[in-house]
């Protein structure tokens, strides 16, 4: 897609937005680009806002997003460049200034207090203000933030850091350009090329480790603490995978063994601490030295790298240039980082029992819901004489890269088969999927704490009953989307609704509602399969949440409120505790059309049973699509590493030929098993 053709489909999203959500076509901007900003791992949750104005002797102030939650401490301000007119229009450097002057000013009144003189206490930016001045110093460093829908002039020049009360300062342009190379990109995110050359002039010394026969390149190599701490402060969690990412946000604060080896005994660090392991897609070398890397991911040794960050900002005479840190250093061909990198990282962490959870994303569950979007057909709807299907996006992108690889008449025909509305990502199903299950204050914490959520429970139950996951379970999580979504457009189209909030209005609305059907109703359900067979939510269910919703309004924003900023109360469980024990007497209308609990549970079992027979049948059928020849190769692997079990053996008898018949389901599930444990220890099945 060329970059003109880009913009106008991203404008075509922001309009479309605007009228969903009842918002200005400005905000509706953010909105969507906030979501392309965490899918580049740059702001991970941003909260909007709409706030220009002056401040003292007259000076312009901006604001209009910010994130005060990244796990490195960090805090992201966002401001607006927005144009909404036709074809490519260009900025200038010195209008980039202006906009990031205006949100640089912002940050500082808000430190100094002097923000808060003559504004209402009850705006959002009032607030925002209140929480950057309580935090003071306790700050990593702040990111300002100018995003645009049009290009920025080739003769601007980057805007160097700054310090701010001993912080440092980071401005960052995102224009139409770069938003349009992140979403070209294989990676899905902006390339970061780290120079070595920064910190030693001459390389890092690395001992390249090849096998000739693969495509990853291995380097080891002891690393400059000194490198590690400016590059996490630099950089922050950017550097970190995304499971280490929320790995370390759960832990804070410095390691105090590493803080004492590095003031009293620097010079042995190397032999004490065990390290980091790390990724890119690219390193330049140059006669065993390592010159720069290309989007360094630190997958194992997270707390090390900020750790030493924070040992270095708050101990200026820490002998520094003493310490060094082993890294092992892994080079993955672009094409397949995607699906490496997790793999990597849960193998580097595999001695810390980092859960599976963590590296979700290349869960099963995954390609089970992938697998059904493209089987199950939405029951026919009234004045449409074809059928089409909900698309799940497994992967970043999938649902643009099925499109675009089809000609043009091919195009139209998947989007008939799979309207744009008809998408569920990762990240949507775990919002739904969450605030159904009561932890609305999870919703509101941000995309990526809430995926873990749900990927921890997830991954417990796929554990404990695959099963589970089968065509009713896809229907009732698309119909808990369409609730989600329409609840959504209702709450913004109501009087009652202040700007602002909506999304934790809506997150904590439907979750107060499946808490009062499970309360109030003996042996009732709420009723999914309604939702899924006409896709939409009727009148009487809506009339409901806008009930319930004028009063979580209320909560929210209530003056008595213990956190002052209304997004950082919303994340709060206390803030759950009091919408849970709010009083709400579900009407009777809604309440005739609660269904059977019991009819509920009746087809969840007779789903499962036919998801046991998918399953046998989809083990069987990979088993026999592959050559006996392929599992003599097999054999001969898991008895050379000892992983073949007599009974194993047994069963191998008959896919390698030695033995008639053809195993059971059950026994083709014991051969695809030690296949991925061939698998896990090296065997490679190409």
């Amino acid at each position: 897609m060329d970059r003109e053709a880009f913009r106008a489909d991203l404008l075509n999203a922001v309009v479309t937005r605007s009228e969903i959500d009842q918002i200005w076509t400005a905000n509706a901007f953010l909105e969507e680009l906030k979501v392309r900003l965490a899918e580049a791992e740059e702001i991970e949750d941003a909260s909007t806002l709409n706030f220009e104005g002056e401040g003292k002797s007259g000076r312009k102030l901006a604001v209009h997003g910010y994130d005060l939650d990244d796990s490195d401490n960090s805090i992201a301000l966002v401001v607006l460049h927005f144009d909404g007119g036709p074809g490519l229009p260009t900025f200038t450097g010195t209008e980039a200034s202006k906009r990031l002057r205006a949100l640089q000013g912002f940050l500082e009144e808000a430190l100094s207090g002097d923000f808060r003189v003559g504004r209402e206490p009850s705006y959002q930016e009032y607030q925002l203000a209140e929480d950057l001045r309580k935090r003071g110093r306790n700050v990593s460093r702040y990111r300002l933030y100018l995003v645009s829908d049009a290009l920025l002039s080739s003769s601007a020049k980057a805007m160097e850091s700054t310090e701010l009360n001993g912080v440092p300062v980071d401005y960052h342009i995102w224009d139409l350009r770069r938003f349009h190379q992140v979403a070209e990109s294989l990676s899905g995110r902006d390339e970061l090329v780290i120079d070595i050359r920064e910190w030693l002039p001459s390389g890092l010394p690395a001992l390249e480790v090849a096998d000739r026969s693969s495509e990853i390149r291995s380097y080891l190599a002891a690393v400059p603490a000194d490198m590690l701490a400016d590059l996490y402060g630099r950089h922050g969690s950017r550097l970190l995978e995304g499971n280490v990412r929320s790995y370390l946000s759960n832990r804070g604060g410095v390691n105090k063994g590493i803080r004492t080896t590095v003031l009293s005994d620097p010079a042995s660090f190397l032999a004490y601490n065990n390290g980091v392991t790390a990724t890119a897609v690219d390193v330049e070398a140059v006669e065993g030295r390592l010159i720069s890397i290309t989007d360094l991911q630190i997958v194992n040794g997270g707390q090390t790298t900020a750790s030493l960050f924070y040992v270095k900002r708050e101990n200026k005479t820490a002998p520094m240039p003493d310490v060094f840190v082993q890294m092992k250093l892994v080079v993955v061909e672009p094409d397949t980082a995607e699906e490496m990198i997790p793999k990597i990282s849960r193998y580097a962490n595999s001695q810390n029992r980092v859960s599976e959870a963590d590296f979700f994303s290349n869960s099963p569950f995954h390609v089970r819901l992938a697998e059904l979007s493209h089987r199950v057909l939405v029951p026919a709807q009234s004045g449409v004489n074809y059928q089409t299907k909900w698309f799940y996006e497994r992967t970043r992108g999938s649902y643009q890269n099925e499109k675009s690889k089809r000609s043009i008449a091919e195009q139209r025909k998947f989007e008939a088969e799979y309207p744009r509305k008809q998408v569920i990502d990762k990240t949507s199903a775990a919002k739904y999927e969450v605030t159904w299950g009561m932890q609305p204050h999870k919703v509101s914490a941000g995309a990526q704490k809430n995926f873990m959520a749900f990927a921890d429970l997830v991954a417990r139950k796929w554990e404990a009953a695959p099963a589970a996951f089968n065509e009713l379970y896809w229907k009732h999580l698309v119909a808990k989307g369409i609730l989600f979504e329409q609840v959504r457009l209702a709450i913004a189209k109501a009087d009652w609704y202040e700007k602002g909030y909506l999304a934790n209005y809506v997150t904590y609305t439907i979750a107060k509602l499946a808490y009062e059907v499970g309360r109030q109703t003996k042996s009732g359900a709420f009723d999914l399969d309604t939702i899924w067979n006409s896709q939409s939510v009727n009148e009487i269910v809506l009339r409901e949440c806008l009930a319930i919703g004028h009063k979580v309004q209320a909560i929210l924003t209530s003056e008595r409120r213990p956190v002052q900023n209304v997004t950082e109360w919303a994340k709060r469980e206390a803030c759950w505790e009091l919408v849970r024990e709010m009083k709400h007497a579900l009407s009777g209308e809604f309440l005739g059309q609660v269904g059977s609990r019991e009819v509920v549970s009746d087809r969840r079992r007779a789903a499962e049973k036919v998801q046991k027979i998918d399953d046998g049948i989809a083990a069987q059928t990979k088993v026999v699509t592959m050559q006996p020849s392929e599992w003599v190769a097999v054999q001969e692997f898991g008895t050379t590493h000892r992983l073949v079990s007599p009974k194993d053996m047994d069963l191998l008898a008959y896919v390698t030929g030695r033995k008639s018949g053809f195993p059971t389901d059950a026994q083709c599930r014991v051969l695809l098993g030690l296949l991925q444990k061939c698998i896990d220890h090296g065997y490679d099945p190409d």
